[in-house]
């Protein structure tokens, strides 16, 4: 089976050639193959180690803040669009805006995230999220709505692709199913906690007045977290 580029006979990260390994090792009569990194030799995260970094826990918390707001309130926005419009084709209408920048944006944003730093990319991702929501929850004009939902669906977009490439430019891909594996498995139970809490702050407030704000809150919080990553550096002993 071959699974990696170099077993073609290529390199990633469009590497010339390959790099080094020193920990190269020999298993089963296949020679490991050479890990590739932007700088340097690509280390290997365990588990254990992973969860010592600052890293991976401003990760998790930056995805976590994020995806509780986005997961609760898109369950919500046929509601609160048929409710402020009066009309289920407006909502309707809003959602297949959602649905078109996430079939045709993921592409240009990974061309972004080839350009500059990750991090940087999902601050911008998290800015255009709430400057969308901002724009289609400050009016019930529905231009502004159109397009702030446009612009919010553009953000979503951006996490189909640079929260993989966030695990990957931290803990590198030989290390990504382990990491990002567990990081999952945090930032899911957030998102699984969105739901309920926004519908229970409606039934409180009668309002979506509350949840949208939290939500913006929270993607303005999520992209100063970006801010803060810093690559991990292991410990060796």
């Amino acid at each position: 089976m071959r699974r990696r580029p170099e077993d073609m006979g290529f390199h990633p990260d469009g590497a010339a050639e390959p790099i080094v390994h020193s920990g190269s090792s020999e298993r089963g009569g296949e020679r490991a193959a050479p890990p590739v990194q932007h700088s340097s030799e690509e280390v290997v995260w365990s588990r254990r180690e992973a969860v010592r970094t600052q890293a991976f826990w401003l990760i998790v918390a930056a995805l976590s803040i994020a995806n509780v707001g986005v997961a609760g309130l898109n369950l919500h926005i046929f509601p609160y669009v048929s409710e402020m419009s009066g009309s289920a084709v407006v909502a309707a209408t809003v959602l297949s805006i959602i649905a078109f920048t996430q079939l045709t944006f993921p592409l240009i944003w990974g061309i972004v995230a080839e350009r500059i730093e990750v991090r940087k990319a999902l601050v911008i991702k998290f800015a255009v999220q709430a400057v969308g929501l901002t724009m289609a929850v400050a009016t019930t004009q529905l231009v502004p709505v159109y397009l702030g939902f446009f612009l919010y669906g553009i953000g979503i977009s951006g996490g189909m692709v640079l929260t993989d490439l966030l695990w990957a430019a931290y803990f590198g891909r030989l290390s990504l199913g382990t990491v990002r594996g567990l990081g999952l498995l945090m930032t899911h139970g957030f998102a699984a906690a969105g739901p309920p809490f926004f519908g229970f702050l409606y039934d409180i407030t009668k309002s979506y007045f509350l949840p949208f704000t939290i939500l913006i809150m929270a993607l303005t919080v999520s992209a100063f977290l970006c801010l803060a990553i810093r690559s991990p550096q292991k410990v060796k002993h």
